[in-house]
């Protein structure tokens, strides 16, 4: 099965000739598109008041953007903080579940990240 992007002229005339009153059925047959497209369509419109297909793909904003400043405060108290700890805060203090490639990518677009040094890297006799 394939998916298809319907362009908004045409979600404009499906959504119209349904609101004239006939079938999804009927509309679906004259348009050549399926009956559960046309039910989205209208649904969509009803909801949003347009016919706008959704966005695939691309940015979408993190949840822990809004806790930056909450995240520079917990790193400076605790510079040692391990991925795992953090993501345990975010869900038990911010409840914001979060996956640790997720919150890897927000530390380092907030520039949180940092690179160890030789003094780091050393063991311990």
């Amino acid at each position: 099965m394939t998916t298809q992007a319907y362009g908004v002229h045409l979600r404009e005339r499906i959504v119209a000739a349904r609101q004239d009153g006939h079938s999804a059925q009927e509309v679906a047959k004259w348009f050549k598109v399926s009956k559960r497209s046309v039910e989205r369509f209208c649904k969509s419109y009803q909801q949003t008041g347009s016919v706008e297909p959704k966005q695939r793909g691309g940015y979408r904003h993190s949840r822990l953007e809004a806790h930056a400043e909450t995240l520079h405060q917990w790193i400076a108290e605790q510079p040692d903080l391990t991925l795992h700890e953090l993501q345990q805060r975010c869900s038990e203090r911010l409840d914001v579940p979060i996956g640790i490639t997720a919150l890897w990518q927000q530390l380092d677009k907030l520039g949180l990240s940092f690179k160890k040094n030789a003094a780091r890297q050393r063991t311990r006799p």
